[in-house]
């Protein structure tokens, strides 16, 4: 697989700041560490303030996978890793989520030994890239393989309106040279590859495995066409705006996906899939449950491909994969389970009800909701979620910072309010719900971004789970 190697000769002044940029940023990681903190973007902020260069040469003549995209990037990211992994690699990545420059710089300056590798090792970065940055750093970064994963609705008071993130990363794959993985089912999201001169590879749900396409695509997020405006014609949904779509006006449809998948068996904590690559058909195992995850195992697996690695080696990496934090994470307390499933904007929520609700071993139920400045402010897109067609009757908790807004939308979806309890006291309401769980059956949280760190850092320190950052 080709290096990128970025041009230009590297002076003096520069190697010297560098330095001094990795020692101050060691050093700060340090005792950020000693006190408890993640450490997940201060040292690289305070390196990159003496050394502007320093990601830039840190990355150069690397091999770099970049992932974007609304949902799914940490899980596409960690599934590419167990490959990579797989097949020698050493591998560099993000996994506390941290997906600035800075929080870039920081993973790189802790694995500064990977770095040094002995000639002849393998090695690979693999960043998942927050979208409002990806034009920057894509241009910076000169990645090898560019990899999004779809467009949802998410922080419209970040973002903006879903084309307007689609232009932020168009804009950072036509500044790079990388092979670009889109996926098919998102028009949008197909829409990228056709105008880029890069070589260009799609994955999708086999139609087989789709639903019927309801008459009216009032409801879906990306109705109209991206070219023409005219409204799109689905022949097929999997969920949300993803389907078998075509246009009438100017004829923009669906590409076909060099990487197809069909989900043959949904279990409760894992997934049994059919692929089909270029013809060449296995059966794979993924041990992450939930639709959604199976669209990124397949971004991740076509990465893979496009990068050279045989579509057998892929599969059975594929089934040691293991949830990354917060994204159907599960764990057992005593004789019952938790598991958090990490929700941040409409479709999300609603996968993330739908898996709950069809859950057998569902004891418990709770919401977190924050509106700090990773989160959003705006918690408006609540209502945009289906909670209508997910009524569940277990006991229910609501907590966060937000947690009467998300109190007054359960009630209005027709939950039942005496079932609902509020407290703004994460912790105490967690082990409320744990007591009321049965033995065998777990609790379910389903937080926005904040929350759950928050969360999951008091139950990993608990229960002896792994720093978010490991």
């Amino acid at each position: 697989m080709p290096e990128r190697m970025i041009k230009g000769p590297v002076s003096g002044t520069q190697r010297l700041s560098a330095g001094v940029a990795m020692l101050v940023a060691r050093l700060s990681r340090f005792f950020l560490r000693l006190f408890g903190r993640g450490a997940t973007a201060l040292p690289g902020k305070l390196a990159l303030k003496i050394s502007p260069d320093l990601l830039t040469l840190l990355v150069q003549q690397r091999l770099v996978f970049l992932v974007t995209g609304t949902n799914g990037k940490t899980t596409t990211v960690r599934v590419l890793c167990s490959i990579l992994l797989s097949e020698g690699y050493d591998v560099i990545t993000n996994p506390s989520g941290a997906n600035l420059d800075t929080g870039l710089t920081t993973t790189l300056i802790g694995e500064r030994k990977k770095l040094r590798r002995a000639p002849g090792k393998k090695l690979a970065l693999v960043f998942e890239i927050d979208e409002a940055f990806f034009a920057k750093l894509a241009a910076d970064l000169k990645p090898s393989f560019c990899v999004v994963t779809n467009f949802f609705r998410d922080q419209l008071d970040r973002f903006g309106e879903l084309a307007h993130t689609r232009d932020l990363i168009m804009k950072g794959i036509m500044a790079s040279e990388a092979k670009v993985i889109l996926c098919a089912d998102d028009s949008l999201c197909a829409s990228l590859g056709q105008k880029i001169q890069h070589e260009v590879f799609y994955f999708g749900m086999g139609q087989e495995g789709m639903r019927p396409a309801a008459r009216s695509t009032a409801g879906q997020e990306s109705a109209f066409c991206t070219f023409c405006g005219t409204r799109y014609t689905y022949q097929a949904v999997s969920y949300g705006h993803l389907g078998r779509f075509s246009c009438s006006g100017c004829g923009y449809r669906r590409p076909e996906a060099d990487l197809e998948f069909v989900v043959s068996q949904q279990l409760p904590q894992s997934l049994n899939l059919k692929l089909n690559w270029r013809h060449n058909q296995v059966d794979a195992a993924l041990p992450i449950p939930g639709v959604h995850n199976a669209y990124n195992a397949a971004a991740a697996i076509l990465a893979a491909l496009a990068a050279g690695i045989p579509l057998e080696r892929a599969v059975i990496a594929l089934a040691r994969v293991k949830a990354a934090f917060g994204r159907m994470e599960r764990f057992s307390v005593g004789k019952k389970d938790v598991c958090i499933i990490l929700v941040k904007n409409p479709v999300g929520i609603d996968r993330a009800l739908e898996f709950v609700d069809m859950a057998l071993d569902r004891g418990g139920l709770m919401f977190l909701l924050n509106a700090n400045d990773p989160d959003g402010r705006d918690v408006s897109w609540i209502w945009d979620a289906d909670f209508e067609e997910h009524v569940l009757d277990s006991p229910v908790g609501v907590s966060g910072v937000r947690c009467h807004d998300m109190a007054l939308r359960l009630y209005y979806a027709g939950w039942d309010r005496d079932n609902i309890m509020v407290n703004q006291q994460a912790l105490s309401l967690f082990d409320h719900l744990l007591e009321r769980c049965d033995e065998g059956k777990c609790l379910y949280i389903l937080p926005n971004y904040t929350a759950m760190l928050d969360l999951r850092a008091r139950l990993a320190e608990r229960y002896q789970l792994k720093a978010f950052w490991q």
